[in-house]
């Protein structure tokens, strides 16, 4: 029998496997690294070791989940589940360490995975860039996709031996492809939540690998302490400001959102080297596989855009506090209707009708903080139960509270000049945590 055959008769065991998997936590962990080069192979591949990763205990590398999980977990078939499991196991991502009728594997961090995060075009290219040869012609597109993703760096070969173009390797960068991660995941992403379908199903119902590959890179950005979300320089909704009136020490702007905002430390992997024939500054793939990703997740509810208003326009702008025009908790919501309301009351009634009927949201700011924008934060909908997530939530119920009084006061007339502290001690303890 072989073992792709073996595989798809086999069945977890349930006496082992609840020795393996029990635990009180609703999250489990991968390694980034190990997932991206699961991810090489296709968005089978992928899912498959993420499913595997969702069956192992406490210390996130044994599991008994392979191909049957994947069958009762998902709409991967059988036959397909065993080539997926067949493919981590060849290529060095899970290994076997206990054979049988009920065998056990065991995960590979990334840097140890033979090949890496590249296919077998990719690893040509880069032994050839390694060994000081000009690339050949069938592999110069390959070798242009490794330079687009800031892999390696096209030199001109001056030799006559070897004309044409030729490319060195950036070492560190590759390195850090497969540097040791660990990224938290819920277990709802494969379990699903209530009668819902779970989202790594729904992912693959799209059949986009993109999207998936996009979802796992934000949950290992993601931190809510920080940042309310996915950091705002790898993703973002830009917002224009305008001045719509002013009021003792207030002015009141207005915001409107106007475009999203990528940073290349996220969209790097998806680069192509290839570039639109209408905009040849545009890589192919922002087009073909990044924007379609966000949207996908945005679509799927997967990740929503939250609203924060910052003290400035720089990328070391602090959060003053949410302003959730859409998405967000009802904390934060509710929030941004006050200070909605609360602006509404300190602008004439033509200032008021201008706005609505250009579409700005208002929002009062005491006038020395000058620089004062909205930006969208993108944020995960599924969240693991993690220290960091409660600590976060604690602190942006206690801050919306008091930005919440702030704002009734400004409606009822009776507020002084002066904003809440923005729990600055409070702040500066989650940092340090």
């Amino acid at each position: 029998m072989t073992e792709l055959t073996a595989q798809m008769h086999s069945c977890d065991d349930p006496g082992d496997l609840k020795k393996l998997t029990t635990k009180s936590r609703g999250f489990f962990a991968i390694d980034r690294g190990a997932f991206r080069c699961a991810a090489v192979s296709g968005l089978n591949s992928a899912i498959a070791h993420l499913l595997m990763a969702r069956g192992t205990g406490r210390d996130n590398r044994k599991t008994q989940w392979s191909v049957h999980s994947i069958e009762q977990r998902t709409g991967i078939s059988r036959p397909n589940a065993a080539r997926a499991v067949t493919d981590l196991l060849k290529r060095g991502i899970w290994k076997k360490v206990r054979d049988g009728k009920h065998p056990i594997y065991e995960a590979v961090p990334g840097n140890q995975v033979p090949g890496g995060p590249f296919t077998a075009d990719e690893q040509a290219a880069i032994a050839a860039i390694g060994g000081g040869k000009v690339i050949p012609y069938e592999l110069k597109v390959v070798a242009e996709r490794l330079a687009a993703r800031g892999l390696a760096k096209e030199t001109s070969s001056r030799r006559r031996s070897h004309p044409g173009q030729s490319y060195v390797l950036d070492e560190a960068a590759i390195v850090a492809l497969t540097d040791p991660l660990a990224v938290w995941l819920p277990n709802a992403l494969v379990d699903g939540a209530a009668n819902e379908v779970p989202p790594v199903e729904l992912i693959r119902q799209t059949r986009s690998l993109p999207a998936l590959r996009l979802l796992i890179e934000l949950y290992a950005v993601q931190f809510l302490p920080n940042y309310g979300g996915v950091p705002r320089e790898l993703l973002k909704g830009g917002f224009e400001r305008v001045k719509v009136g002013e009021q003792g020490p207030f002015v009141v702007w207005g915001f409107r959102s106007n475009q999203l905002i990528a940073g290349r430390g996220l969209y790097g992997p998806f680069l192509t080297g290839q570039y639109c024939q209408e905009d040849t500054r545009r890589d192919t793939g922002m087009e073909t596989s990044f924007w379609p990703a966000v949207y996908t997740l945005t679509d799927l509810g997967l990740v929503e855009r939250v609203g924060m208003l910052l003290d400035g326009e720089d990328n070391e702008a602090e959060i003053m506090h949410p302003y959730a025009i859409r998405g967000g908790e009802p904390a934060e919501r509710e929030l941004a209707a006050a200070a909605e309301l609360a602006a509404q009351t300190m602008v004439t009634k033509g200032q008021l009708t201008w706005s609505q009927e250009e579409g700005y949201h208002l929002v009062p700011v005491l006038k020395h903080i000058a620089n004062v924008t909205v930006v969208d934060v993108f944020r995960l909908k599924y969240r693991p139960h993690t220290t960091a997530t409660s600590a976060w939530f604690g602190l942006m119920q206690q801050t919306t509270a008091e930005y919440l009084d702030h704002y009734r006061a400004i409606i009822k007339g009776t507020k002084s000049a002066h904003e809440p502290g923005c729990n600055i001690k409070a702040r500066s303890r989650l940092n340090q945590s």
